[in-house]
């Protein structure tokens, strides 16, 4: 008789082992495939939101002040537009047309009949394109990728200014296109004139849309001006 309660004792023991082990791989199962899941949901959301364009922006170089206000040297940002045109024929007139549908790059299109003498080429739209920081976003959220936009600065100053012989000069930095100062005050409070680079990136969901990257790129990544009444000249 204690040999049949202890028997039943085990198989009962038996059966309670069998159902969770069961149980338990139906738990991983539906664990695993939860994991998958998500996995492929997190995949198709990075495709979606894939960059397909990045551009890196030179910020403006801040402005010396007078101790009186008059702003004595400041920067004007200028963009030269550039299409860089497909290496056949049909792919160009392919890549005009697409171009063609935004207004703002319509009429500086060369003509399909120039397009073989332009094949394979990045030519220049527009030599002197100045826009706005709204503009600029507004336009940059549309363009194709054969086109770009390369920035560059012009450094002006203060005509007749008695400050003039002591602001020095600026030049560009071809690595990154940034003013840097090279002599006089320029030279002196450089760090705090000199701008950053600030970063768009084109998102590929569909509708295309340009965002700055504020960690990359400090903000707007415009230099701080120099007021030289709060500062030793």
């Amino acid at each position: 008789m204690w040999r049949g309660v202890e028997e039943r004792r085990m198989r009962r023991a038996w059966h309670l082992l069998i159902v969770f082990a069961v149980g338990a791989v139906v738990l991983f199962g539906r664990l695993a495939w939860l994991a998958h899941r998500v996995s492929g949901q997190q995949e198709a959301l990075r495709a979606r939101h894939r960059v397909s364009q990045e551009l890196w922006i030179p910020g403006r170089r801040g402005r010396i002040v007078a101790a009186d206000g008059r702003v004595l040297a400041w920067s004007e940002r200028h963009f030269r537009l550039l299409w860089r045109v497909p290496a056949t024929v049909a792919e160009a007139a392919s890549a005009r047309a697409e171009c063609a549908q935004i207004k703002e790059l319509e009429a500086l299109l060369p003509a399909v009949a120039a397009l073989p003498a332009c094949l394979g080429r990045e030519i220049v739209l527009d030599h002197d394109l100045t826009l706005s920081e709204d503009v600029l976003h507004s336009v940059l959220a549309r363009v194709p990728a054969t086109v770009s936009l390369h920035a560059y600065f012009i450094r002006r100053t203060l005509p007749g200014a008695p400050e003039s012989a002591r602001l020095g000069e600026v030049e560009l930095d071809g690595e990154n296109g940034l003013e840097r100062g090279v002599s006089g005050l320029e030279k002196r409070y450089d760090q705090v004139l000199r701008g950053r680079l600030v970063c768009f990136r084109m998102i590929a969901d569909g509708a295309r849309a340009m965002v700055m990257d504020e960690k990359g790129g400090g903000g707007r990544g415009n230099g701080e001006d120099v007021h030289l009444g709060k500062v030793s000249p």
